[in-house]
């Protein structure tokens, strides 16, 4: 059950909650809106009830009526952008029912690259299972080798409206539309110049939110046949650190939040003395039989009993923090013009520059990153008198077994090296196409779509083989000058520039010495993505008539390429830097895709059958890496009286594995794992006792000692190493899909709809790796060679010498519930020109199951608490304007429940009383005027009642490092935003 908690874990805080809770959002669709005035904010009297007009939604490339989807699609219109006032589309996604936490600035602080990237994640399925489109068309994939999109590269004020689909939709867009598909329409016409400008702050005066951007637009050529659009937008976003919050300001531990949690590993450094031939492996030769030694605030020496928090330990999260900073630069262009009245040319540019920090506390340095076996040499310079004296003493008696021959340590490198992250993101699109008519039925459209990214993240770190030399110190002076006194024992490390470090107290290491053991190559990860993508489509909405309607055709092929090179420094690929040696990823596949779609009227104004048709799509991929795939879709549509249709549709959707998946090299890493061997006799009873007894090295060990015990030695279990890393040999996921529901829209209540749908998706060979410890159990349970394969021992003592986690095939997902819509718009006849609406989304969760490998029982999560899991889910926005005037009330609702199920929490009964997280209320408001028909003030107040984040520490409930909370909540507190949007 451990792996299918880490499984939802990962799936719940690879996302993080957004600080700022966004407009009610609909499910019928909504027309753009060309005047930046209150009116713009408040849906059109007719705006529910639908056109003649057919045009391409989202979920099909068959146009038709706009209100006709054959798949549930919400909506977020452009009226609704302008009521939440944010400057991110991220903060409105997640405010959807159907969306979980993707990556957000809350939840990326401690990312080595991706710092700040935004992403969406729908029926939190992950990021990489949800497809996103811009147009219709895909965008470049935000994370190295990935194709999950940073929601940080589309402009909000460039947007018509954000249509979201639910359930596999691989047959009409391809890979990775499983959970469902998010497209962002971009407006296509404007003319004039618009400006919104805005800033926000907290009520505690923190965390300021800018934003400023300038729309464009003009007609140009021989009878206005081109249009050109352009938009910039700015916006910085100021973060926010742990320390400003009382939740997070200090380190926490279950219940207990304070010095005692605080981290062994501190700035003035905690000691011990390593004597090998000791029982315990420690020379307890200090004053009162000790072994360990610090320092107090004051600078004295203190001797200790072990690794210690308290007054001699750390507050990690005192640098910690709960929002990343976000800098971002956006310029979009749309250009469109008409050769003929038959042919139309359009290209779409964009490019973004994305800059954050990450804010971590000093690394945690231990003698074990800088030596393979011992520590600090006795003889360094350095160490304290009476330590020093105690040694030699313990080294020159008659007893052997209590030899000191080196130092272990735990310290904070506060005073050495930073080792935050610095990331710096720029991201080109372009698109270059042409549509047009090639007769009264056919239209056509040719694209082709050039996506990169370039994240370039850069941070301080140390070379350890430097780090070594400059700790092996000696004294050659009478005086305490370094560098001269007390030198390095090295004499070409000295001519190299060697300055001895000093890690004995806070603040003591020579900034020379610092500058000397830091790597000379910068840690740093270059990453850059690329993507060619050509479509070519030939559509009929009407190819002919069986006298129900138009039968509609698409039909097209697509080609698709993309490719990764993530380029490590130089110190990170040997693994001569404090972390593991990591190799670079480099690697790229292509695809050739056929496809085909299909719409079929049957029956239309016949009794029960106002309408009745059937629907269909196809697509062949041939992938360069995983062969042939094929997905596709069935459905159907009735009704059976003027405004109520009913709607289904069941799907087979694949996602092919992705570059980093497929390509990443193994690293190697020595994670603890546990050995269910460790400790068994030759007639010890355990579930897999058996199972060890039965490995020749083991049954050898109890032939010769029938009454032993096999166990593992400290330095036995530590050398267990593995490797992590991607499976060219993966294939693709598999989705199976059933959607089914109805739209209701009667005649006799204007502008009103409502809309139910049942969804259903199970997924099958989803990508994941097990935990080590775990295939270790299941191997001896099983002797399946899934888990096998990965377990390696020594073959003369059955000890375990390799266990890896690979990416394989291996999980299942299992999400089912129903999403409820409702949307109305009228007048209330209070004053004249007075309007009312009320928009709302729910979503009740019956099932979301995980299944972390074929061996392993299904869990249920639906129930617990989060944006992704949590039975019910509400959001919803009621509107009335009158005279220029508007007021906003926005409302979210998590309904609540364990945060955590099937998982071993505490046996502290406080701690586990945190587990029952209550229902979550969170309220916004907005107020707006119209000062005249060219200007608009707008003010919006989020979290008004200043609701308070539960309680939940990282440890034991896995929260993102840094909260001490749930990113499911508002983690700002209260917060105004003022601003203006101006038209010219």
């Amino acid at each position: 059950m451990m792996m299918s908690s880490m499984l939802r874990a990962s799936l719940r805080n690879g996302t993080a909650f957004s600080a700022i809770v966004l407009a009610g959002l609909g499910t019928a669709p909504a027309f753009a809106q060309t005047t930046a005035t209150a009116a713009e904010t408040q849906p059109a009297a007719d705006e529910t009830t639908g056109t003649d007009e057919t045009i391409v939604v989202t979920g099909s490339r068959i146009a038709r009526p706009e209100i006709d989807s054959p798949v549930p699609v919400t909506t977020v219109d452009r009226a609704q952008l302008l009521q939440r006032a944010a400057p991110n589309v991220s903060d409105i996604l997640n405010e959807l029912p159907q969306v979980a936490i993707g990556s957000t600035r809350t939840n990326t602080n401690f990312l080595t690259s991706g710092t700040g990237v935004s992403t969406v994640n729908l029926r939190a399925l992950g990021s990489n299972r949800t497809l996103v489109l811009v147009n219709g068309r895909r965008f470049v994939g935000g994370f190295g080798g990935d194709t999950a999109v940073d929601l940080n590269n589309i402009p909000v004020d460039f947007l018509d409206r954000i249509d979201n689909v639910t359930g596999g939709s691989s047959a009409v867009y391809g890979s990775d539309a499983i959970a469902g598909v998010v497209n962002f329409i971009l407006r296509d016409s404007f003319e004039g110049l618009q400006v919104r400008a805005q800033g926000g702050i907290t009520e505690q005066g923190d965390n300021g939110r800018y934003f400023v951007s300038v729309t464009g637009g003009t007609k140009w050529g021989a009878d206005d046949r081109g249009n050109a659009l352009l938009n910039f937008s700015y916006d910085r976003d100021n973060g926010l650190k742990s320390a400003d919050r009382a939740i997070s300001s200090q380190d926490c531990f279950g219940a207990v939040c304070g010095p005692g949690s605080y981290s062994s590993f501190a700035p003035q450094g905690q000691f011990q003395l390593i004597s090998p031939t000791s029982p315990q492996g420690v020379g307890r030769v200090l004053p009162g039989g000790v072994s360990n030694f610090s320092y107090r605030p004051d600078g004295s020496l203190a001797l200790l009993g072990g690794y210690q928090s308290g007054e001699f330990g750390f507050n990690r999260n005192g640098l910690r923090r709960i929002a990343v900073p976000l800098e971002r630069y956006l310029a979009s262009g749309i250009f469109n013009y008409e050769i003929t009245d038959n042919v139309q040319a359009y290209t779409e540019v964009t490019y973004a520059r994305t800059s954050s920090n990450a804010s971590l506390e000093p690394f945690a340095l231990a003698n074990t990153d800088v030596y393979a076996s011992g520590g600090i040499p006795i003889t360094n310079a350095f160490l304290p008198t009476s330590v020093a004296q105690a040694i030699a003493a313990a080294n020159s008696d008659a007893n052997p077994n209590n030899n000191v021959t080196s130092i272990g340590f735990r310290r904070r490198q506060n005073d050495v090296f930073d080792r935050s992250n610095r990331a710096e993101r720029n991201t080109w699109r372009a698109v270059a196409g042409v549509r047009g008519d090639l007769s009264s039925t056919w239209n056509y459209d040719v694209s082709y779509v050039y996506g990169h990214l370039n994240d370039f993240n850069s941070s301080q770190d140390i070379d350890t083989a430097r780090y070594r030399q400059s700790l092996d110190s000696i004294r050659v002076g009478t005086g305490n000058v370094v560098g001269t006194d007390i030198v390095c024992r090295d004499a070409e490390a000295r001519a190299n520039g060697c300055i001895p470090i000093n890690l004995f107290g806070r603040g003591t290491a020579d900034p020379r010495a610092a500058a000397y053991v830091q790597a000379v190559v910068p840690k740093s990860e270059d990453i850059t993505n690329e993507q060619h993508v050509v479509t070519a489509t030939l559509a009929s909405s009407s190819l002919f008539d069986l006298g129900a309607g138009g039968v509609g055709l698409a039909v097209g092929v697509e080609y698709r390429y993309e490719s990764v090179f993530d380029d490590l420094d130089t110190l990170t690929n040997t693994g001569g830097n404090s972390g593991n040696q990591i190799p670079d990823l480099s690697g790229s596949q292509d695809v050739r895709e056929v496809f085909g779609e299909v719409n079929v009227p049957l029956l239309s104004d016949r009794g029960l059958f106002q309408y009745l048709g059937v629907n269909g799509a196809v697509r062949y991929s041939d992938y360069s890496t995983i062969g042939g795939v094929l997905s596709w879709n069935a459905g159907a549509e009735w009704e059976p009286f003027d405004g109520f249709r009913l709607r289904g549709r069941y799907a087979v959707a694949n996602r092919a594995p992705n570059n980093s998946e497929l390509f990443s090299a193994p690293s190697e890493t020595f994670a603890g794992v546990t050995d269910p061997c460790d400790g068994i006799t030759r007639t010890s009873t355990g579930g897999t006792d058996a199972a060890c007894r039965a490995i020749p090295a083991i049954a050898a060990y109890f032939a010769a000692n029938p009454n032993g015990t096999f166990a593992y030695t400290p330095a036995d279990a530590q050398s267990i190493n593995g490797f992590v890393g991607g499976n060219r040999n993966l294939q693709e996921e598999t989705a199976k899909t059933i959607t089914g529901g109805f739209t209701y829209t009667p005649s006799f209540v204007r502008g009103f709809q409502f809309t139910a749908d049942y969804f259903d998706i199970q997924v099958e060979n989803a990508i994941a790796t097990l935990d080590r410890s775990d295939t270790i159990e299941k191997c001896l349970q099983t002797s399946d060679a899934i888990y096998c394969n990965n377990v390696f021992r020594y073959g003369q003592t059955g000890y375990l010498q390799t266990v890896n986690a690979q990416l394989i095939n291996i999980a299942g997902f299992k999400v089912r519930g129903i999403d409820v819509g409702v949307r109305y718009s009228t007048g209330l006849g209070l004053s004249a020109e007075d309007r009312f609406s009320l928009v709302a989304n729910y979503t009740y969760l019956l099932d979301y199951k995980t299944q972390t490998d074929p061996a392993t029982p299904e869990e249920e999560f639906a129930g617990t608490f989060g944006n992704g899991f949590s039975t019910h889910k509400l959001n919803a926005r009621a509107t009335y304007t009158t005279n220029g005037t508007g007021f906003s009330w926005q409302t979210t609702f998590l309904s609540g429940g364990p945060f955590i199920r099937n998982a071993f929490i505490s046996n502290d009964p406080a701690v586990l009383a945190l587990n029952d997280v209550k229902d979550y209320w969170l309220h916004n408001i907005q107020i707006s005027q119209d000062v005249s028909d060219k200007f608009t003030f707008f003010f919006n107040v989020d979290n008004l009642f200043n609701t308070k984040p539960q309680y939940l520490p990282g440890s034991p409930y896995g929260t993102p490092t840094g909260l001490e909370t749930s990113a499911d909540f508002d983690l700002f507190g209260r917060r105004y935003t003022a601003g203006a949007r101006f038209r010219f």
